[in-house]
């Protein structure tokens, strides 16, 4: 890299931590006035029926043991190697913030960072064709045959087929990545600052539990922000929810299954309720279908 371009970079740099400052102040602004809607709304119980539903209904899992079983080894395997080098200082640091919480702190905070790398590699190599079979089996097997058919007929002849898949933490973008990091000392703080980590990032990654349900609806970007906005406060509550799974240490990448399969309840309902908001070319097929 030339010296006359460094400035141009170091500005660049500059200007993106500082949209990112900017936008996070405003989510937190409408996360602190659309806490309680999100508790009342109930949605962060998706979640829990989705581990409720896969204990009683384990054959969806079942089929897909293989992805399960990396799972488990992948996040046994880093969550050792993080506890090895780095629970002890991070214990004792937030003893002195937190005192006698400060070891369970260091417990949850390993998971959060677990998760975190996981997702690099397990999301790009196994995880995510794996979500996306998950939902769709656990859509029909709640009679959501035909979104599901119609929707893979809608993209089986697009190049980007499969671009939309589920991102268990917001596709970790570039933005996506310094959200997190910026938000993880939060933690040190006792039971507020962890209740803040969630509720923010859970506000950003809330609605990425629904992109394939999105993409099946043959939504676009403007369809998908208008139907995200006008639930708000369920899509924060949920992401609240499964990023509090997602952060068990050792298992938290295996409840990445049963938060998804809670994401496919979830829609299924709301298709079992009414056909909301149909995408551009689904409005005519599905008045065929009934």
């Amino acid at each position: 890299m030339s010296d006359s371009s460094q400035p141009a970079v170091t500005t660049h740099i500059k200007q993106r931590g500082l949209r990112l400052w900017d936008e996070l102040q405003t989510e937190a602004t409408e996360v602190s006035r659309t806490a309680g809607q999100a508790v009342v709304s109930l949605a962060w119980l998706w979640p829990v029926r989705g581990l409720v539903y896969t204990i009683f209904h384990p054959q969806i899992l079942l089929s897909v043991r293989g992805a399960l079983v990396k799972s488990l080894g992948s996040s046994a395997i880093v969550f050792a190697v993080l506890a090895f080098f780095t629970y002890v200082p991070q214990a004792a640091i937030l003893s002195l913030f937190t005192g006698p919480l400060g070891p369970i702190l260091a417990l949850f905070l390993l998971g959060a960072e677990s998760i975190f790398l996981l997702t690099f590699f397990a999301k790009s190599l196994f995880l995510e064709p794996t979500l996306q079979f998950v939902f769709d089996a656990t859509l029909v097997a709640q009679g959501q045959t035909q979104l599901v058919k119609d929707g893979k007929t809608r993209f089986a002849a697009m190049q980007t087929r499969g671009s939309a898949l589920l991102r268990p933490l917001q596709a970790l973008s570039r933005d996506g990545i310094l959200r997190y990091l910026i938000t993880i000392p939060l933690n040190l703080f006792p039971v507020l600052g962890t209740i803040t980590f969630l509720l923010v990032n859970g506000h950003r990654s809330g609605p990425g539990w629904h992109a394939r349900y999105f993409q099946l609806k043959g939504f676009n970007n403007t369809q998908r922000k208008d139907f995200v906005e006008k639930r708000r406060p369920d899509y924060t509550a949920f992401g609240v929810g499964a990023l509090a799974f997602s952060f068990i240490p050792i298992v938290g990448l295996v409840f990445t299954f049963t938060n998804t399969i809670g994401a496919a309840l979830w829609a299924a309902d709301m298709e079992a309720r009414s056909n909301i908001i149909q995408g551009p070319s689904t409005a005519d097929e599905t008045d065929k279908t009934q």
